[in-house]
């Protein structure tokens, strides 16, 4: 049904050492490019990680798109999205959303 490709060791890897954003970056990027018809649909959160990344980076308006995508495709996380929406678009930095994350 979903393919998470590389994100569960990329993940852990970025916990463990935060240089490590390029690699989680590319393969949150893998997911979502490689997701479409047969090899099934981006998974729960990979589009809000991505967001927090890229709002990480200081690409709010790249993260704005992530976290509406996630919202679109998963309804249940219109709140929470909502209110990162409301942080990137504030100019906050990725501290104010991490107490929201």
């Amino acid at each position: 049904m979903y393919d998470w490709g590389n994100y569960t060791p990329s993940l852990y890897g970025y916990y463990k050492d935060p240089a490590k954003i390029v690699e989680l970056m590319a393969s949150l990027e893998a997911i979502i490019k490689e997701a479409g018809p047969g090899k099934g649909a981006v998974p729960p959160g990979v589009y809000a990680e991505y967001g927090y990344v890229q709002l990480q980076q200081g690409k709010a308006t790249d993260a704005v798109g992530s976290f509406q995508q996630e919202m679109q495709r998963w309804p249940e996380s219109k709140v929470f999205m909502q209110r990162m929406i409301q942080i990137a678009s504030s100019g906050q930095k990725a501290d104010a959303a991490k107490e929201s994350h």
